[in-house]
């Protein structure tokens, strides 16, 4: 009964190792998701501006009715220049991007559609270092999870 036991938690803290690299890898991955969806919707917003010259408001209406950006929370959002952070996006990220809410609307349509670009291309950037991490996390996040739960299995029993 002993060793069945012992067994048993060997292969609970190995899986638990395995689960918590899994975790961290998932968390990488949602947060590319949200520059994802942050970048569609820089994009959205500059087409909207450019080639209908429509007015925050009808923009942000037009982005709640849309389901594709789930990670952005925009049900929650009053304002677009108020948009907070999203959940899955980490403060750094975020502080390089608040820029483009605060100063919306600002600008006349040519300096707006500037102001789109700059912050498209910023948000690009970040989301190319989103996916190289996420890559890198999943090659070894879950692996490195596991090894450490082997290990300390090994050291437990």
């Amino acid at each position: 009964m002993s060793v069945m036991l012992r067994l048993f938690g060997a292969a609970l803290v190995v899986f638990t190792g395995w689960a918590a690299g899994w975790h961290l890898a998932e968390k990488k991955r949602r947060r590319l998701a949200v520059l994802e969806q942050l970048e569609r919707l820089i994009a959205l917003v500059q087409d909207e501006i450019v080639y209908r010259a429509a007015p925050l408001s009808d923009i942000l209406m037009l982005l709640k009715e849309r389901r594709d950006m789930p990670g952005l929370c925009l049900a929650d959002c009053g304002q677009l220049q108020r948009l907070a952070c999203p959940p899955d996006l980490d403060r750094p990220a975020w502080n390089q991007m608040e820029g483009f809410f605060t100063r919306l609307g600002s600008a006349a349509g040519q300096e707006e559609a500037r102001h789109c670009a700059y912050y498209l291309r910023r948000c690009a950037g970040l989301r190319d270092e989103a996916r190289r991490e996420y890559e890198q996390a999943k090659q070894l996040y879950a692996k490195a999870g596991l090894c450490c739960g082997a290990l300390a299995a090994l050291l437990l029993f």
